[in-house]
Parts: C-alpha cells; sequence; structure tokens
C-alpha cells in the first residue's frame, strides 16, 4: 500500500505547482506588457502634451488637460465623426443580425447540403478588409465600374453621379458593404447556436400545440440570449474599428461624410501630425470600445441568467 504524503511534502508539491505556473506565465505577460500595456500608458503620457511634428514650436511641453477641453468645446468635425460611427455601427450591426439570423434560422430548417451553402456563403469574411475595399473600389468605380454601368443601366444612378463621390449615396454604400463582408460572420456563430439548442423544449412544446412563432419567441430567443449578446458585442466593437475598408474606399469622404472616428484619428495623428491631440481620440476610441465591451458584458451575463432560469423552469 502506498504511503500517503506528509502534509508538509503535499505543500511544498502545491507550492512548486504554482511557482511553474507562474514562470510559464511570466514570458506571456512580459510580451502583453510591452505590446498593450506600454503603448497605451505611451498613449495617455502623450495625449497631456502639445506634441506636434508640424509645428516647431510644439515639442511635447506639458499643457495638463487643453488637449480634453478641445476635444469637449472646441472640435464640431469630431463630434461629428462620432456621429457618423454611430450611424455606421448602428445600422450596418443592425441589418447583419437581422440578415444573418435569417439564413441561419433557414439553413437549421431547410436546406440539406448545409456544409456546401455555407461554405460558399461565408467566403466575403474570409477576404482580407483591404481585398474588400480594392474589390468594391473597383466595381463602383465612377467612370468604368461594373456595378456602376449596371446601376446606371437599370436607372438607380445618374449618369454624371459616382457613388463615393455622393455625399448621400458614399455612407449608405460602405454600410452595404460592411453588411455584405460580416453577415456571414453572424450566420455562423448564430447557426452554432441553434444546432447546439436542447431538442426537449422543442418537441414539449410542439405536443402542447405550440405554433412556429410562439416556440421562436418563447424558447429559440430566450435560449440564445448569450449567443445574441456576444454576436452584438464582437460585431459591435469590431464595426466601431472599422478603417482599413473605409480607407481604401473613400478615406473619409467625401468631405467628412464617411469620417469615421478611427479615420479621423488617423488623419489627426498621421496626416496633420499634432500627435498630442491624437492621443486624446485615440483614448476616446478606447474608452468608448471599453464602454460597449462593459455594456456587453453585464447584457451577457443577464442574458446567460435569464437563460438559466428559463431552463430550470423548463
Amino acid at each position: 500500500m502506498k504511503k500517503p504524503k506528509s502534509i508538509g511534502a503535499a505543500l511544498a508539491t502545491a507550492v512548486w505547482d504554482r511557482g511553474v505556473g507562474v514562470a510559464f506565465l511570466v514570458p506571456g505577460l512580459i510580451l502583453l506588457t510591452v505590446i498593450l500595456v506600454g503603448p497605451f500608458m505611451t498613449t495617455i503620457g502623450l495625449s497631456f502634451t502639445d506634441l506636434s511634428y508640424a509645428l516647431p514650436d510644439r515639442d511635447g511641453n506639458f499643457v495638463g488637460f487643453d488637449n480634453y477641453r478641445r476635444l469637449m468645446r472646441d472640435d464640431p468635425v469630431f463630434w461629428q465623426s462620432v456621429i457618423t460611427t454611430l450611424q455606421f455601427v448602428a445600422v450596418a450591426v443592425a441589418v447583419e443580425f437581422v440578415l444573418g439570423f435569417a439564413v441561419a434560422l433557414l439553413l437549421s430548417a431547410h436546406i440539406r447540403r448545409r456544409r456546401v451553402v455555407l461554405t460558399l456563403f461565408l467566403v466575403p469574411m474570409m477576404l482580407a478588409p483591404v481585398a474588400v475595399g480594392l474589390i468594391w473600389k473597383l466595381m463602383l468605380q465612377g467612370d468604368f465600374g461594373m456595378l456602376t454601368h449596371y446601376l446606371r443601366t437599370v436607372g438607380l444612378l445618374g449618369e454624371q453621379t459616382a457613388v463615393f463621390s455622393d455625399p448621400d449615396l458614399a455612407l449608405a454604400a460602405v454600410i452595404l458593404i460592411d453588411i455584405w463582408q460580416w453577415t456571414p460572420f453572424v450566420t455562423l456563430v448564430m447557426l452554432a447556436g441553434l444546432l447546439s439548442l436542447p431538442r426537449e423544449p422543442y418537441e414539449a412544446a410542439i405536443m402542447d400545440g405550440a405554433g412556429r412563432f410562439r416556440i421562436f419567441r418563447d424558447i429559440t430567443v430566450p435560449l440564445l440570449r448569450p449567443v445574441i449578446a456576444l454576436v452584438l458585442l464582437l460585431r459591435g466593437i469590431d464595426a466601431f474599428k472599422e478603417f482599413d475598408k473605409i480607407y481604401i474606399l473613400t478615406g473619409g469622404g467625401p468631405g467628412t461624410a464617411t469620417e469615421l472616428l478611427s479615420v479621423y484619428t488617423w488623419r489627426v495623428n498621421f496626416r496633420d501630425w499634432d500627435l498630442g491631440y491624437g492621443a486624446v481620440c485615440a483614448f476616446m476610441v478606447y474608452l468608448v470600445v471599453l464602454i460597449l465591451s462593459a455594456a456587453c458584458h453585464t447584457a451577457m451575463t443577464y442574458a446567460r441568467g435569464a437563460s438559466g432560469n428559463e431552463g430550470r423552469r423548463g
């Protein structure tokens, strides 16, 4: 019979195991600090200075909260970019969710060769954002774009009108392109959630004579609340940080019609070279994403608890 270990030996083993575990975490923590924490703290430090590479008299002097006051009071272009960003995020994410959920329901219920259809459907999501921007920029080019030609042929676009040169059409176009690229992502996640749902509640509801709409409202949606919250969180944050496609398609133009907050931050930092003020703009992007993450995390926690209560009641 194996002799049991003494309390001291067990304690020494536990300390050793924990020490080895911490040692394995150290390289990752160092890398995280260098890549994330270091630049973030540098950005915060720059936000309290007047550093600018375009003006020689502004060489990084400490100015306190002057940049923050300028952002809040004296920069209408910044607030216009915030409004444009919120419009882009709200419309794009809402349409992507509705279409993605509808396609996921269709694939889960009616299409047998789901894998083939889903593979083809996911192609836009697999493309790099820069490639998507270049493809659509060529298709909607004002002089020789293929899609522009067909839109003019059917009368949906004027002969002298170019999509990305019209302030009323440019934002709608980039929203539609984002929907085209990321609706498959919503479909994939929602389909995985639908296929993982338990069958017992549905069988009980059918035996009780419940209709399809009531089953969807009272069973499917409550069980999918955590998945829905996750999809909205991921797409909301990603859409809020959108830069690549906008930069390729319009560069924020015409004028400031498609200048999202990320594009405005890039312009202040790397075109105007106003690094002190640009650091404040970058911090605002981080702050809004942090607020969105906290709100969606709270929603996911609530949704998970509500789903658990639904399951226990069932």
